[in-house]
């Protein structure tokens, strides 16, 4: 459901707009002016999640495109995240 929200919103940009800017910024290669261009490019988050990579490479070049297809096709559950949280709350 939150991914239907807005990308990004100028005029408001709220807790929620700000984390999702701040994950997509963490995909290498991806600067404020590329993430500018994917805001004015997709309606909303949920369309960048959903771009092809050639929808991706007409806005951000193939490199780019390619290690946002990387960052959003990995699968979630590879047992590295639950190691990160167990050590995190053990510290």
């Amino acid at each position: 459901m939150e991914l239907l929200l807005p990308l990004g919103d100028a005029a408001a940009p709220g807790e929620l707009t700000t984390r999702r800017w701040q994950h997509l910024l963490t995909v290498a290669g991806i600067d404020p002016a590329s993430a500018q261009r994917l805001a004015r490019a997709f309606p909303s988050l949920a369309a960048v999640y959903g771009a092809g990579e050639e929808e991706l490479v007409k806005v951000v070049g193939p490199v780019v495109a390619s290690r946002i297809r990387w960052f959003l096709d990995a699968p979630l559950d590879t047992g590295l995240s639950l190691r990160a949280v167990a050590r995190a709350k053990a510290a």
